[in-house]
């Protein structure tokens, strides 16, 4: 039975993804006991009913009860209780599985299956038949539970005239975990059922999941499961019909034959990973609305991929997907119960890296001090991919270069070098500048140039997956040198074998591509060359993190001057002068033009550290203005340094400093401090900041002449806060506007600022706080004449002056920034009523229709954000909005 708590409203958001599991077998019958107690319309009925699958119609139940008010979600709650208690007994008989021998013999053969599987680590550059044992080569990474901005992204609710949804009025809890714990519960509720973890390009996605399977094989962990089903995506990539998830199942597990529908039947005691969703070729389609229920269903392989991910196909089963970032805009948030990121290695897990990997304790020492002796090298190596490039560097030179590695293409090129090394007979002689074989070091880069063509193809169509005739096409089937760069798997299809290759890891396939590109240049994409504002047609704006994003940093890495003489002298490869010339300039067009404009700049920003060039900012770097935007990116420590080098080569005023949704801490802020003191507008909002990260903030305002606007919006921030800030801002006197909404400061929290209205403070924003709205209306008095505090909306003239903040960001980001801010903007029945609303989401609709006429019929990609635009855009009441 559910109890209604004081605030049922509050029950709905908090509980959301429980009610979603409890209320899927009843969504019908519950929607005809809201229409028959008149919590529904008619209308609301068949809005929800127009829903795909039975989770859908409860998710948008909740929606519609979220603006209905906390009657309608107490009666909702009562009516899903009574429903509950009917059928509760029924549900326990049906969990019930009693374990026949056949059933418990097939789990033990699946456990050897899968310790035979993963008991072997596979590095990129490992001999043939050579076997690494993976429980003494895997080094702990660093998982932490809670993603700020997803969670932000499936828990908030933005409407008019109501507070937004704070976290459970308190920061979200991150904490490092071991892999057995992504399906716990800590607070010893429901166990999540959902799983998405993200991290980097070789951050250790896959050595996680290869984590998991170790243990559960050896039996040592995630024993609450029976069986675990691994499926990557790039094999499910291959398939290209109708399939069913039985059959998707038994492509890589066919000893589960004979109990398959046993295991697929007891589903609660099912854990189903895969692996790699931004590598599916599919991903921008997978947040559909057409499902499949039933395992043996068939259907295309997005769908069925989205029924499971979603929960309408085998809704008990536990389910974890890894990601890159990038493409987790297209992952269904709102199914998904818990996030978790993998930051990687801790400079105690580098050190225990180097140990395993040179296993001789004082070589291994040795080879680590060289690295932390670079605090940049260092800084790389908690990624572990990078790390084990640079033990594989290393060990072959014994030692660094003559110009130690400082960025990811500086590792990756020395990491081709000395793999070409390993393959030439004269190698020493090479490297040496001399002359060496010559005959073999140009087939070799020959190879090199064949393997960029096929890789930057690819990648263009984002696929990682290539066949035979692939390698037929670039002629280098046959050459012996592939395999130090390509995996090669055989798959079995009805009546014959193919084989399928790939490249050793993702990051190699962008380093290739960026390569081809910068030998071939204008030839193979002039938009790289000549385009200002976006790196290549296929990219969305340079803010938007795209499947690109790592090809972009690599071929500015590749026409740099060190690394061109680097592969110039080793392997016979030189990007031409003219156009590393030519590309520098467009770097510094597209950087500039991102300052000026306020656009995302973290890529550009890398591209230009790529160049490690103290001199380029000053060739041909001007802006007007300087804005820099690094919003909604959870900033790495190589992100940080990156930034850091690009501001301390800048000098005067920063007009605008964004770190929204960015995960800083105290800790980041305390290293950005000097350019802090030089921003005019600092945005910090939706980042949990602690009271260090405020100690922080106020020694800015202390100390800072040029800080007059200060964003920090739902920053879980209280009134021990906001006492420290008001004193700070007291000692300097500079700030002007301090914006504090959605936070969890009280009366006597805001009460602190008003001594300081209208001078020096002549805004303080503080909607949606811990205030009643008598308190609200006391506090928006405050100064009468100058309007200097908004604790709640009372006139147009606030509410314009937001609307026109939200134009503004959607008007300069991407079409898929527009997307996640208009999921936060849908309007409500009563907004509309105010004439200024019906005005602001006119100019949203003519955005929208904009941003539609721009998307491509060829573009994958562009039909995807198109249907999405178009779904918003009928949303919107366009006969309320132009009626005015």
């Amino acid at each position: 039975m559910i109890r209604t708590p004081e605030s049922p409203l509050r029950t709905l958001r908090v509980m959301r993804e429980g009610l979603v599991e409890r209320a899927e077998g009843r969504v019908d019958l519950l929607l005809e006991t809201l229409v028959s107690r008149e919590v529904f319309t008619r209308d609301d009925r068949e809005e929800v009913l127009s829903q795909a699958g039975p989770r859908g119609r409860v998710r948008k139940v909740l929606d519609i009860l979220d603006c209905k008010g906390e009657e309608a979600a107490g009666t909702f709650l009562l009516a899903l209780g009574h429903l509950s208690d009917v059928t509760d007994e029924a549900s326990v008989q049906r969990n019930v599985t009693t374990h026949t021998a056949e059933y418990s013999k097939a789990m033990q053969k699946h456990k050897a299956v899968l310790r035979r599987r993963s008991e072997s680590m596979l590095y990129y550059n490992t001999r043939h038949g050579e076997k690494i044992a993976f429980s003494q080569h895997y080094v702990n990474l660093l998982v932490v539970k809670g993603h700020h901005s997803l969670e932000l992204r499936k828990h908030e609710v933005l409407t008019f005239g109501q507070r937004r949804l704070a976290l459970q009025s308190k920061a979200l809890e991150k904490r490092v975990i071991r892999p057995a714990q992504l399906f716990t519960n800590s607070a010893g509720g429901r166990p999540p059922k959902r799983v998405l973890v993200t991290g980097v390009a070789g951050i250790g996605k896959t050595v996680l999941v290869q984590k998991i399977l170790c243990d559960f094989g050896e039996s040592m962990e995630h024993l609450e499961f029976d069986f675990v089903i691994h499926l990557t995506f790039r094999d499910l990539n291959l398939i290209s019909k109708p399939v069913s998830f039985r059959d998707l199942v038994l492509r890589k597990n066919g000893h589960l034959g004979k109990c398959v529908d046993a295991v697929l039947a007891n589903e609660s005691k099912l854990l189903i990973v895969l692996d790699g969703f931004d590598e599916f070729k599919h991903y921008r389609s997978c947040n559909v609305d057409a499902f499949v229920t039933e395992p043996d269903e068939e259907s295309e392989v997005a769908e069925v991929l989205s029924s499971l991910i979603q929960g309408e196909l085998l809704p008990e089963a536990s389910v974890l997907l890894t990601s890159r970032p990038m493409a987790v805009s297209y992952v269904p948030v709102g199914s998904i119960d818990c996030f978790a990121v993998i930051t990687g290695f801790s400079t105690a897990e580098i050190r225990d890296y180097f140990q395993r990997y040179f296993q001789q304790e004082q070589e291994a020492q040795q080879m680590f001090e060289k690295v932390a002796a670079n605090e940049l090298m260092l800084t790389l190596c908690y990624i572990p991919a990078f790390c084990h490039i640079v033990c594989s560097i290393l060990k072959d030179s014994g030692g660094l270069s003559r110009e130690s590695p400082k960025t990811m293409t500086d590792i990756y090129t020395q990491y081709l070098v000395a793999l070409l090394r390993t393959h030439s007979c004269g190698r020493v002689d090479v490297c040496d500048g001399r002359q060496g074989d010559v005959g073999e070091q140009q087939r070799h880069k020959e190879t090199v140039l064949k393997l960029g063509k096929l890789a930057y193809q690819k990648l263009m169509d984002h696929e990682t997956l290539f066949y035979s005739r692939d390698l037929e096409a670039v002629e280098v089937l046959d050459c012996t040198i592939i395999s130090t760069f390509l995996d090669k798997t055989s798959v079995q299809e009805p009546g014959f074998t193919e084989d399928v290759f790939s490249f050793t890891h993702l990051t190699v396939q962008e380093f290739f591509a960026a390569l081809h590109v910068s030998m071939a240049g204008e030839e193979v994409s002039p938009e790289v060359w000549e385009e200002p504002t976006s790196s290549h047609p296929h990219q969305d704006d340079a803010g938007e993190g795209g499947h690109l994003d790592l090809f972009d940093r690599f071929l500015s890495g590749l026409l740099s001057e060190r690394n061109r003489a680097l592969l110039s002298r080793c392997a016979g490869l030189e990007p031409p002068a003219t156009q590393a010339d030519v590309y520098r300039r467009g770097l510094l067009r597209k950087l500039q033009h991102l300052c000026e404009s306020g656009g995302q700049v973290l890529t550009q920003l890398h591209c230009l550290f790529e160049q490690q060039d103290d001199t380029l900012l000053h060739q041909g770097f001007h802006p007007s203005m300087l804005r820099v935007n690094l919003s909604d990116v959870s900033l790495s420590a190589m992100d940080l340094a990156v930034v850091k080098h690009f501001l301390q080569d800048t000098t005067g005023v920063i007009a605008e400093l964004d770190l929204t949704g960015s995960n800083v801490t105290a800790d980041t802020l305390r290293a950005l401090q000097p350019y802090l003191n030089r921003c005019t507008s600092l945005w910090l909002g939706e980042n949990t900041l602690d009271m260090e990260a405020i100690q922080v903030l106020a020694e800015v305002l202390q100390s800072s002449d040029t800080l007059t606007y200060l964003g920090l919006g739902w920053a879980d921030i209280g009134d021990e806060e906001v006492f420290v800030l008001a004193e700070a801002i007291r000692s300097r006197q500079s700030l002007r506007e301090i914006w504090m909404e959605g936070n969890r400061i009280s009366f006597h929290g805001l009460s602190s600022l008003s001594a300081l209205t209208p001078f020096p403070l002549q805004a303080v924003v503080a909607i949606w706080n811990d205030v009643s709205a008598e308190e609200a209306a006391a506090l928006n008095a405050v100064s009468p004449g100058a309007g200097c505090f908004t604790a709640a909306f009372t006139d147009d003239r606030m509410w314009e002056q937001w609307g026109a903040w939200v134009l503004r960001r959607c008007q300069g980001n991407s079409a898929e920034k527009l997307l996640s801010v208009l999921q936060k903007v849908c309007p409500r029945q009563r907004a509309l009523e105010v004439p200024w609303t019906r005005r602001f989401y006119r100019q949203l609709l003519e955005l929208i229709v904009e941003r539609i006429d721009q998307c491509s019929d060829e573009d994958d990609e562009d039909r995807d954000i198109r249907r999405r635009l178009q779904e918003f855009a009928s949303a919107l009441p366009t006969d309320v909005i132009l009626d005015d």
